[in-house]
């Protein structure tokens, strides 16, 4: 079966080496049936040299043995050259869905920058697959965090780092999570499943909270969730404060007395928001992963032109 491995990144210095070598350790070297895909804000300006490269060296995607298919996030409203907004914003379901669409059938594993992979990660994600339930891994942020040749050397403990899921789960066996327990830094999931729900919401572009979003979604669509702690990352939680940091923003809106995040939850869990409402042309998702997987280039859809939570125009933002 097909393992789509989807890293992301909207940072100069993003740490993939550690990516990289962290894999490579997990595939022992045979990456039959993997297919990775690098979606990069940076990636039309560092490919060309107009980006410095430091930590490593971008130039890992140059020799990587899985030979990653780079890619920069497919044209939207919020960020890079399309954008209606006068700034970048954050958009990790525009992200996320470039990955989809790259996609062959099978499954797809999402993996967050400035991150490591321990050992056990690729088994549990294995194990998921053969299983047919989501697998949610687990994460714990880390300070001074040193990586050789994709093995951890030290690190200083962070707690305030460590996954909230984390004293629920258990290092011998996945356990039985609910669908909002999904983070995107890393799981694994039928890709079919993504396509189901018309991908990740992009309604929380801007915003954030599109991982657990999905998940309820996913839940409603009758999939099954484990978190499984062996499915292990770190991350360097000192890199996070990398510039530029593109803007988030939750609002005040007259549709919850709380705030637009508040709003949108309640949407998901009582407003029949069943799938998300992405606009990729008429035959959702589903059409335009077919597209790009047949060699076709993403159009440039610009919408929506306001913000729903307060109808405020993009090009004010």
């Amino acid at each position: 079966m097909n393992l789509t491995i989807a890293y992301f990144t909207n940072r100069p210095d993003p740490k993939i080496r550690w990516f990289f070598d962290s894999l490579h350790r997990e595939t022992g070297g045979d990456y039959s049936g993997i297919k990775v895909v690098v979606v990069d804000f940076f990636a039309h300006v560092r490919m060309s040299g107009r980006l410095a490269q430091s930590g490593g060296g971008y130039t890992a995607l140059m020799d990587a043995p899985c030979s990653p298919v780079v890619v920069a996030p497919k044209p939207c409203v919020w960020q890079g050259p399309h954008r209606l907004t006068t700034q970048d914003y954050f958009a990790a379901s525009n992200a996320r869905n470039t990955a989809i669409c790259h996609a062959p059938d099978g499954w797809i594993a999402f993996v967050d920058d400035l991150s490591v992979l321990l050992p056990g990660w690729l088994a549990a994600v294995r194990e998921a697959m053969a299983g047919g339930y989501i697998v949610l891994g687990a994460y714990k942020k880390q300070k001074k965090l040193v990586v050789e040749n994709g093995e951890v050397v030290s690190f200083e403990e962070f707690p305030l780092g460590v996954d909230s899921r984390w004293n629920s789960g258990s290092d011998s066996k996945p356990v039985t999570a609910a669908g909002s327990w999904m983070f995107g830094c890393s799981l694994a999931a039928p890709v079919q499943a993504f396509i189901d729900i018309n991908g990740f919401d992009t309604d929380a572009d801007s915003m954030g909270g599109e991982d657990y979003a999905a998940g309820i979604m996913l839940e409603k669509a009758g999939y099954a969730f484990k978190y499984d702690r062996r499915m292990l990352t770190y991350e360097s939680e000192e890199d996070h404060a990398q510039l530029p940091v593109f803007k988030r923003v939750i609002k005040k809106t007259h549709l919850h007395p709380v705030d637009a995040s508040h709003a949108y939850l309640s949407m998901l869990l009582t407003g029949g928001r069943d799938k998300a409402p992405n606009y990729f042309g008429p035959g959702g998702i589903a059409e335009l992963r077919q597209h790009i997987l047949a060699g076709g280039e993403f159009p440039i859809i610009q919408v929506p032109q306001h913000h729903w939570p307060d109808g405020q125009p993009l090009s004010e933002m």
